[in-house]
């Protein structure tokens, strides 16, 4: 390195809260190009769509570092190097990055005298009082720490001028990270794995026969692997608490043909999203989720509805702003415009981040009813089965009503009995009645 010009090493960058690495899916400039502030130099998988990789920096691209379709980049990890003259791009020809770890982000590379060799650091201990001296740490995250038996030398800090807070623990006490690590044991002897072959690479992945039998293994994208990650973090770590109530379908389809006759088509699901708006607003406990660092039910500034879209990358939840104050036919058209966009991969950040509640509808599919799980850190997600004729006696008279059945999975230290009886009974209420969703 000492050897070479001034340069800027571009790493793989983290275009979301929740990302920890991504794939470069395509580069759009090739070692040589100019490329000035604000150029998208390619498009990155993350754990939720497929978004740009601007450049920051004025120069030439000298050396491409991974390759168009490399999987798993680790945030951090060196993918490309910017020169300022153009006349310096070849004497990158011959460069190979080095076997180190990623940094945290891209900085100017500095002339140094040849390193050292590299030192194994020793196993992480337990933290005792004496190795807090010097560092910036708050009583409550102290006092974490000690209990857990925790390595505060390797806890991320996310606090003012590097502090590290409550939270940064709780956060590190969920992931396993700064956990002492226990003596290594020596495994069990396990029996040979049955021989597998690998005879042919697809799109769609490769076909593996093991002991003679064909199947095709298909590799996990990042989108998905995030998505398990996350619904196991549900699973796991929130107390759900499950009601169901049934809503009557006869006036949304009367209002909906009667739309239909006049030339606007609006889905049942669009009448889903804005009942649910206006039922949040009327009873604001629902719309809150549960802040883990304060230990505290939040409730949210605003009501945004996440709807989840099926993709062939995974589930992914894109959001209408500010439900409660959009009409029927505006949240129709917003809703059908950023399912298309979840589809295409082509969501802005803002477009996905965040959200205060969940629908899931599977309706469509044919599904009569079923249990969603919570999307973190929100605090409830509604599922939506499809409609169903039943009859009912009124007046001693039979009579053939269509019904919904909806259930809402919320997160029992946020939503009590009442509060989610109450919110899906305001749901039904305007749902049998759709007139008061466009007054």
């Amino acid at each position: 390195m000492s050897s070479l010009p001034p340069h800027t090493m571009l790493n793989m960058p983290a275009l979301s809260p929740t990302m920890e690495q991504g794939s470069l899916a395509t580069w759009h400039v090739k070692e040589g190009d100019e490329v000035a502030a604000g150029d998208v130099l390619a498009d990155i998988e993350t754990d939720k769509a497929v978004l740009g990789f601007e450049n920051q920096e004025e120069g030439f691209v000298a050396k491409l570092l991974v390759k168009g379709g490399a999987k798993d980049i680790p945030v951090g990890t060196p993918v490309a190097i910017l020169v300022e003259n153009v006349e310096d791009v070849t004497k990158f020809e011959t460069y190979e990055p080095e076997a180190a770890s990623p940094s945290a982000q891209s900085q100017p590379a500095v002339d140094s005298a040849p390193q050292p060799p590299k030192v194994v650091p020793p196993t992480p201990r337990a933290s005792s009082i004496q190795d807090f001296q010097g560092m910036k740490i708050g009583p409550a995250a102290k006092k974490l720490i000690l209990e857990h038996g925790l390595s505060a030398s390797v806890i991320p800090s996310t606090g003012p001028r590097g502090m590290v807070t409550k939270g940064d623990v709780l956060l590190a006490v969920s992931k396993g990270a700064g956990k002492v690590a226990e003596p290594a044991t020596p495994a069990p002897r396990k029996e040979a794995p049955p021989r597998q072959t690998v005879t042919e690479t697809s799109k769609q992945g490769k076909e593996t026969h093991v002991e003679g039998v064909p199947f095709m293994d298909t590799p996990t994208t990042q989108v998905r692997r995030i998505i398990a990650s996350r619904l196991l973090e549900s699973k796991t770590t929130i107390p759900a608490l499950y009601v169901s109530a049934d809503a009557d379908v006869d006036a949304v389809s009367l209002m909906r043909a009667s739309l239909k006759r006049q030339g606007t088509r609006v889905s049942v699901n669009d009448f889903v999203v804005k009942a649910v708006a206006l039922a949040l607003k009327d009873v604001p406990r629902a719309n809150a989720f549960w802040d883990q660092a304060r230990e505290d039910a939040v409730h949210s500034s605003g009501v945004d509805v996440s709807i989840a879209v099926a993709t062939d990358s995974g589930l992914l939840t894109p959001i209408i702003r500010d439900a409660d104050k959009k009409g029927l036919l505006e949240i129709s058209a917003e809703a059908r415009q950023l399912a298309q966009r979840a589809r295409e991969n082509k969501l802005k950040p803002e477009e996905f981040q965040g959200g205060s509640f969940t629908i899931s509808n599977l309706g469509m599919f044919g599904i009569d009813e079923f249990s969603a799980i919570i999307n973190p850190p929100q605090g409830c997600i509604m599922a939506v089965g499809g409609s169903q004729q039943e009859v009912f006696l009124e007046g001693g008279e039979p009579r053939v009503k269509d019904r919904m059945r909806v259930t809402i999975s919320a997160d029992h230290r946020v939503f009590d009995g009442d509060v989610a009886s109450q919110f899906l009974n305001t749901f039904c209420s305007y749902f049998n009645n759709p007139v008061k969703l466009i007054v």
